[in-house]
Formats: C-alpha cells, sequence, structure tokens
C-alpha cells in the first residue's frame, strides 16, 4: 500500500452504497436533505389538517421511531421518509419493523397506517405497506396513496 492510499484513507473514513468512499461535506449534504423532506412532508400534513410532528433521531436506534408521525381523528400514521439523489428510494426491513412495532404502541386508534414516503425532485411517492419486508421505491412509480387520500 502507497502512501498515497493510506493518506486517503485516513481523509474519508465513510463508505457509500457503491463502495466510494464519501467526503463528510457529502454526508451533511445527504442528512440534510432528509430533514428537509421530513419538514416538508411535516408542513403538507399540517395543511390538510393532521397533526403532525418530526421526530428527530440522530443516530441508528433500537427504539422504534418512525421519522414523521401524524393523526387525524381515528387514524395513527407513522412515516418513513427518504430523499434520495438517484432514481431509487430503498427502504431496509428493519426500518418497516420499526413502523409496525410503533403503531402497535396505540392500541386506541383503530386506523394505523405505515406509510413508506420518498421525496424526489419535484414528485413525492407514497406507499401504503402492510407487511415486514424490504422496499424499494422508483421515481417513475405512483403512489398507491395520495395526500388527501391518507386518512
Amino acid at each position: 500500500m502507497s502512501l498515497r492510499d493510506l493518506a486517503a484513507r485516513s481523509k474519508h473514513k465513510y463508505k457509500g452504497r457503491r463502495g466510494r468512499i464519501l467526503t463528510l461535506k457529502e454526508i451533511k449534504r445527504m442528512k440534510k436533505r432528509g430533514y428537509q423532506a421530513e419538514r416538508d412532508l411535516v408542513r403538507r400534513l399540517r395543511e390538510l389538517g393532521f397533526k403532525s410532528v418530526r421526530i428527530p433521531v440522530s443516530a441508528p436506534s433500537s427504539e422504534p421511531l418512525p421519522d414523521v408521525f401524524a393523526t387525524k381523528g381515528e387514524c395513527v400514521i407513522a412515516f418513513e421518509v427518504k430523499a434520495p439523489n438517484a432514481d431509487r428510494a430503498y427502504f431496509p426491513e428493519d426500518q418497516v419493523k420499526k413502523l409496525f412495532s410503533f403503531l402497535e404502541m396505540f392500541e386506541a386508534y383503530p386506523f394505523k397506517l405505515a406509510i413508506l414516503a420518498a421525496k424526489f425532485p419535484y414528485k413525492w411517492v407514497f406507499k401504503k405497506i402492510n407487511s415486514v419486508n424490504d422496499y424499494s421505491i422508483n421515481k417513475d412509480e405512483e403512489s398507491n396513496i395520495t395526500f388527501e387520500a391518507i386518512c
């Protein structure tokens, strides 16, 4: 291993999906895009009459917490939100399982929804899910639920 390789490794600590080493600046930009998408979703839900809140979790947690939580009447909704810069958003099984674990705590609500949300440039895509599994949402995919028909 050359000195150049050693120097490159010490500067960059994180690897991306394709094995490319990400800089801290790139990681911060990706996180910021996700936070903005979550805030935008909360704002839009409030405009539709939902009581909604973004649950900030700065690190992966074993606690079953969604990205965004909303209620309206007898309905409670847990959202997992992604803002990919590619054509596809991937939702791993462990994140989806946390949505259902979170919703199980609300026994008083007769209607509980787990929704995956992907914010692509100029387009939101929502996928209502009923089981724990790995999911992906493509940019060209149509939502199986709309903002207005959520609850």
